[in-house]
């Protein structure tokens, strides 16, 4: 399974229980929803979008996503990612 963890961050001001998170995201949408499955995350918190779909994992839940098999990447491989699948849409907007 090919799942990526980033860099957690604070969002303190997203009105939301938990302050700090990262994002789960994967190669496939099948594989980032069975790792969500396996985390327990409800899919309706999953953020759908054309090419940055992703979850926002809660800070507690990162150390059980990489022991699931999630690979930790930094900001910079996840900005490749995005514009890897964005170019597979063939965006136009892609440099």
């Amino acid at each position: 399974m090919a799942c990526y963890v980033d860099t957690v961050r604070a969002y303190p001001g997203a009105g939301l229980r938990h302050t700090h998170f990262c994002h789960l995201l994967a190669d496939s949408r099948e594989e980032l929803h069975a790792m969500a499955d396996a985390l327990g995350i409800p899919r309706r918190f999953f953020q759908d979008h054309p090419w940055r779909w992703h979850h926002d994992l809660p800070e507690h839940m990162r150390p059980r996503a990489v022991e699931l098999g999630a690979r930790e990447v930094d900001l910079h491989t996840v900005g490749r990612l995005l514009r890897e699948r964005r170019a597979g849409l063939g965006d136009p907007g892609v440099a």
